[in-house]
Formats: structure tokens, sequence, C-alpha cells
């Protein structure tokens, strides 16, 4: 950020189901929110909503806006290259976007976006090496590398959820088995508890269901907290292999710190001993390098926004 920098930002998050803004000062208040659901049909409809929501949040001050994208974003055009379950394959979002809101546009990943808001105002402030894994519906993955988030060649880097934690698991969309996005995520502790309320429709986690528990990855959380047997089991598998995904990560970037957001980390120690365990098991010569501490992230759901904003005002020339 320089002495010309934006005084405040619109940081916007495009998800799979909603879409959140906020409007941010360059010291990371948050000064308003706004969110949406998302349109997927077509790009228009996408752009009209994110136009929306930047004019419901706007300020005086706001100069820029971030945007972060649920897929693969090219570093070089700003478009999304590639999102599941939306059909907008190259649209050029950035000009599209920044064309309705009559103002310079940032695109990025939505996981980088959140990388950025840990490593600048987060859990990972004064690092400069460090990885965000998100655990959610999917999983994403940032990675800062000297203080700048590591893109690759295409802006395609990072993306951790298509690494196999579990040969032989369960079969991704991609077409192959055991990638951490559909093994160790959020939805993963949804589908292992819905398999365990089949199993046992009589157990905790079937009443827990039964008597209105929003999902079944929540209903696992809270019947874990009682002690239930099956529920610490899966949360031990989950945290499990999300540690060996950690450590395959920390090997190729040796990072400061690790850090572990999303709706999972309200498990706690429940989910975050095991994935400590498993991390130090696989983590290379753990005993001849500094520690690498596993942290659970500051920002919850305004992560993404919030991220977003800081890189609109941080690349503003």
């Amino acid at each position: 950020m320089t002495s010309s920098s934006p005084a405040e930002a619109v940081g916007v998050d495009v998800g799979g189901t909603k879409i959140a803004a906020v409007r941010l000062t360059a010291d990371g208040a948050v000064l308003a929110r706004a969110r949406c659901a998302t349109p997927r049909r077509t790009v228009d409809e996408l752009v009209d909503a994110v136009a929306g929501l930047v004019a419901r949040v706007r300020g005086e001050l706001v100069t820029v806006v971030g945007v972060g994208l649920p897929g693969m974003v090219d570093a070089g055009t700003g478009a999304l290259a590639f999102a599941p379950g939306l059909e907008f394959a190259r649209a050029p979002l950035r000009e599209l976007i920044a064309d309705s809101v009559g103002l310079p546009v940032v695109t990025d990943n939505d996981a980088n976006a959140a990388a950025w808001a840990e490593y600048r105002i987060g859990a990972g402030h004064g690092h400069d090496h460090l990885v965000l894994v998100t655990l959610g519906t999917g999983l994403g993955c940032g990675v800062v590398v000297a203080d700048r988030l590591l893109h690759g060649s295409h802006g395609f880097a990072a993306e951790a959820s298509h690494l196999t934690v579990e040969p032989g698991g369960p079969l991704c969309e991609c077409g192959n088995r055991g990638c951490w996005g559909v093994a160790a995520s959020g939805a993963a502790i949804a589908r292992l508890g819905r398999q365990a309320t089949a199993a046992r429709p009589d157990g905790p986690l079937a009443r827990l269901v039964g008597r209105g528990a929003p999902d079944a990855g929540e209903a696992v959380t809270e019947a874990a907290r009682s002690g239930d047997a099956q529920a610490l089991e899966i949360l031990d598998r989950i945290g499990t292999l999300t540690g060996v995904g950690l450590a395959a990560l920390a090997n190729l970037f040796d990072p400061a710190v690790v850090i572990v957001g999303g709706g999972p980390v309200s498990a706690g120690e429940l989910l975050l001993a095991p994935a400590r365990a498993s991390f130090t098991r696989r983590l290379y010569a753990p005993g001849d390098r500094p520690p690498v501490p596993v942290l659970t992230a500051r920002f919850a759901n305004d992560a993404g926004a919030i991220g977003a904003a800081l890189l609109a005002i941080d690349r503003s020339p």
C-alpha cells in the first residue's frame, strides 16, 4: 500500500450460494455490509447482483472494488476461467463489473482473497510466508510467499482441493478419488454424518437431526461435544486427513504458519487436535526446523470480501 492508495474500497465475495460485500477502510475497518443470493443462470444476472451490492455499501471515499471469485481466475485478464457450478466459462468479469460500477476492479480467487485478509490483518499478520486452507462445502487454499500471493503461470495455483489425501476415497467431481475437497471438507463431515444417521437411526446423531439440527455437519459437531463416539470418530477422521493435506503444503512451501478456516473449525480441538497430530507426523523433519503453528483463521464469513477489498487497495497505483 502506498501513500496514494484509496482510503476505502468495496470488497465482494462471490460464493456458490451467496454474494457478500463490505466497505472497508485501508486499515481494515468494516464500515458496511450487504449480501444477496448468487444468480447462477447468466453472466448479466451475476454482474447486476454484484453491482447492486456495490451500490448498497459504496461511500464517497470508495475508488476501487475487489472481487473474489469461486474458481480459476486468469491472472492476466481477470476473467473467470472455470468455476464449479457456474456456467460462465471465460467470462470477462473484471471488465464487465468495472463497466457496471464505473470503478476500477481487481479480481482474484476467493481463497486467495481470504488468505490475503489473514496475511494483512488476521492470524497471519507479521508473517511473510503462510498457507491458508478453508474448509466448507468444498475446500479453498491460498498461499503467500515472500509477501506475495502465489498465482502460478496462469493464476490457477494453490488448488489444494484436488490434492489426494485418501487414495481410493470418495469420488470427486473432477473424476479422481480421495481429493482433499471431497474427502475432508465440511461437506465430508455432513456426508459421514448422514451415513452414521442411516446406520444408527436411533443414535444421538439421528436424534439431533430429528430435533431440527440445521444440517448433518452441525449435528456431528454438537454430538461430538456431548461425547458421542460416532461423531468423535468422524471429526477425528476429518482432522487426520486435513493434517495430511496441511503437511503436504508445508513441505512444499515452508510457511511460517498454517491457518485453517471455515465452518468446521467451530468444532475446535475436536477437529484441530487430530489435524495437528497428523500434520506433525507427516511434516518433513519436524524436530530439525522451527515449529510451524497450525492456527485458526481470524475471519469467518467476511474473509473473502475483506481480502478482496484489501487486494484492491494494495494493487492500486
